[in-house]
């Protein structure tokens, strides 16, 4: 039996998936979802951008990754509470800037349904969430 072979280019920094995590974060605690920009996520993690291109297939899909690490599920009893949570939380801003952008993205808003499955317990859920939502986005 033949060993495996390498594949081509040099291989993956393991390391490197938390500082592109940490870099991303911080740029998000600093100034929201406009502010995560990948070539300065890249700069601050040391990094090409093509690294983060490897993992995430986008600026949103890298959110979504951060705030499925940062926020725990919810439990299906209390996943209504969990999401007004999240909403007014400190990632709520991302999340409302990633609903807004699957408006015009349709890679943006299947990263958008998966983050807020588990937040659906049923079809009635979407007037709920939607009004926590609409609250949210009145606030500020």
């Amino acid at each position: 039996m033949n060993p495996p072979t390498r594949g081509r280019g040099r291989p993956r920094r393991t390391e490197a998936d938390a500082e592109i995590l940490d870099a991303a974060r911080k740029l998000l605690n600093e100034g929201g979802y406009r502010a995560l920009g990948l070539d300065e996520v890249a700069r601050r993690a040391g990094t090409a951008k093509s690294s983060i291109y490897r993992r995430w297939p986008s600026k949103a899909a890298l959110a979504a990754e951060i705030i499925r690490r940062e926020v725990p599920p919810p439990a299906p009893e209390s996943a209504e509470q969990a999401f007004e949570e999240l909403m007014n939380g400190p990632l709520g801003g991302v999340v409302a800037s990633l609903i807004g952008e699957a408006q015009e993205s349709e890679e943006t808003r299947a990263i958008v349904v998966a983050l807020i499955e588990p937040y659906r317990r049923g079809e009635d859920d979407a007037a709920i969430l939607g009004s926590i939502l609409f609250r949210r986005l009145l606030k500020e």
